[in-house]
């Protein structure tokens, strides 16, 4: 999701007037994003830790849909997560900061941030496909997940805190709903 945030903007009302004919990852992570708890713990591991706010996503709704943690699947995700955010996301984000700074250039951050939006579903839609086929039906813990897809988080403790605050997030907003 956009370091701006998803519910920021005209970007956010497109999103939420869109987001009945997307895609379920895609309807789970705007859900999830609106939650401000969430927003700033993912936003913190990708500021600080470099973890893909899409792959966090992605493992909470595995982990929602009960589908059985898989690594190989862990850390296919990852890697395409990572190299898309490379190509793409990160270029617009950097664009979009340095537009945000100068002067007279609100319209194009706006743009700016609608297209890393746009790049930011993209990604969910390509991680949702590639994780298709992973049985499912089973109890699973969001944390389970959360460390398939972060395997490093055993090796840092600011990244295994980061991901322990945001399954228990998860968690609890799946019990309120």
């Amino acid at each position: 999701m956009a370091s701006a945030g998803i519910t920021e903007g005209p970007a956010a009302e497109i999103a939420r007037e869109d987001t009945m004919k997307e895609a379920p990852l895609w309807r789970f992570a705007l859900r999830l994003w609106r939650d401000k708890r969430i927003e700033r713990v993912c936003l913190r591991l990708q500021d600080e830790h470099g973890v893909p706010v899409a792959v966090l996503l992605t493992a909470l709704w595995l982990s929602d849909a009960g589908r059985r943690p898989d690594p190989a699947l862990g850390r296919r995700l990852l890697a395409y997560a990572e190299q898309f955010e490379a190509d793409y996301l990160r270029p617009l984000r950097a664009v979009r900061r340095r537009a945000a700074d100068g002067q007279g250039t609100v319209e194009l951050k706006r743009q700016i941030q609608e297209a890393e939006l746009e790049g930011e579903r993209l990604l969910l839609e390509q991680l949702s496909r590639q994780a298709q086929a992973q049985p499912g039906g089973q109890s699973v813990s969001a944390l389970s997940w959360l460390f398939v897809v972060v395997p490093e988080a055993g090796q840092c403790e600011s990244l295994q805190a980061g991901l322990e605050e945001l399954a228990a997030l998860s968690e609890s907003l799946a019990v309120s709903e």
